[in-house]
């Protein structure tokens, strides 16, 4: 037991040596201030990819976003899909000349969000409030015809699609 002791009172003495003398006070707060440096920046580029789907405010602006996101999952929108989002734009969501601006301002929100998943989870409770039962089925109504017009019903949009039924139409009877 008194060597374990000297052992460890003369391991503890190097320790405060090297603490003092070779900075390893500085060696510790460096390694410390890292993380909190990696904890910050990982913090600031979560809230950078949640910053475009949080300035929506409106649940058209958030469903144009959403239909854009969907259409451009594999690649870019195509034409026929284009042309299905915009006539909604126009005629569901009722923006007829100002179409240019919330079209630029979706396309702003669904390009800098990383997934659907994010967008989609950012914008449910806005969807909540925002709509009634019969718009969120007409929503998802016309995700399935941009999806269909985008080139088809891939396994990836069928998650998407998937992902918004459960959350916007909690019911099986609903989903009928």
């Amino acid at each position: 037991m008194p060597v374990i002791a000297l052992i460890l009172s003369a391991f503890m003495g190097w320790f405060v040596f090297w603490l003092i003398r070779f900075d390893g006070h500085e060696v510790i707060a460096s390694y410390f201030s890292a993380a909190a440096r990696q904890r910050r920046m990982q913090r600031a580029r979560d809230a950078e990819a949640k910053a475009a789907v949080r300035s929506v405010t409106e649940a058209r602006d958030g469903a144009l976003a959403l239909l854009i996101k969907l259409g451009s999952v594999d690649h870019a929108v195509l034409p026929a899909a284009e042309k299905l989002i915009d006539e909604a734009a126009r005629n569901v969501f009722g923006y007829g000349d100002k179409l240019v601006e919330h079209r630029t301002f979706a396309e702003y929100v669904a390009r800098n969000t990383p997934s659907f998943s994010v967008l989609f989870r950012e914008l449910a409770p806005l969807f909540d409030k925002q709509l009634a039962a019969d718009e969120r089925k007409d929503l998802i109504d016309l995700m399935h015809k941009v999806a269909e017009a985008a080139g088809g019903m891939t396994p990836t949009r069928q998650e998407m699609l998937d992902e918004v039924q459960a959350r916007l139409l909690p019911s099986k009877a609903a989903r009928v």
